[in-house]
């Protein structure tokens, strides 16, 4: 039996961190959800963050939720891959063996970093809550994207998938939220 991860991994999740590739508003309420679920758990919570787009605060509030606590690791990348950011690297060998959960807006960091954990990383479980196959647009490149995915991570669960294993392991209990308006959103926590 595994046990439960407690850490999350969240990268690059800004609303304008890759200009073109934002996400759908279904992920960033994922996401918002995802944080705090983890923050409400006690979870390890690390950022990964572009240092050329940095939002500290959203002047309009569409990053309310997303932004790093002062408690939480953050780590500067300069491109759209993760593997520049020797902190970040570090961190993740410190946490080799255990399994994180991992969610992104932007698939190339995603992807990067699902590669720099394949051998000596981390078990990393995306969420799937937080897609970021909406910038894909062509049918065969999101194919292509989830095959890479399906064979670097250790699986995929959903923000559904961990209300139900932190009932079940932790006694735990967590309400569903009721739908944003307007979004087909299911299994939200809080």
């Amino acid at each position: 039996m595994t046990s439960p991860a407690c850490r999350l991994l969240c990268i690059d999740l800004q609303v304008d961190a890759v200009p073109g590739c934002e996400p759908a508003p279904s992920s960033i309420f994922g996401a918002r959800q995802l944080l705090t679920l983890g923050r409400r758990l006690g979870w390890t919570i690390a950022h990964a963050r572009r240092r050329t787009q940095i939002v500290i605060r959203a002047r309009n509030g569409a990053q309310s939720g997303l932004n790093p606590l002062m408690s939480e690791h953050v780590f500067f990348h300069d491109g759209r891959s993760t593997a520049d950011s020797q902190g970040l690297a570090d961190l993740l060998y410190s946490w080799r063996g255990e399994t994180v959960f991992v969610a992104a807006f932007d698939h190339v960091a995603l992807l990067s970093c699902l590669l720099a954990c394949y051998e000596q990383g981390p078990r990393l479980v995306l969420v799937e809550d937080v897609p970021p196959l909406q910038t894909l647009t062509d049918a065969s490149a999101r194919e292509d994207f989830r095959g890479a995915a399906t064979r670097l991570a250790a699986g995929s669960t959903t923000i559904g998938g961990i209300i139900k294993e932190s009932n079940r392991r932790l006694g735990i209990k967590i309400s569903p939220v009721n739908e944003p308006e307007g979004q087909s959103v299911h299994n939200m926590p809080i």
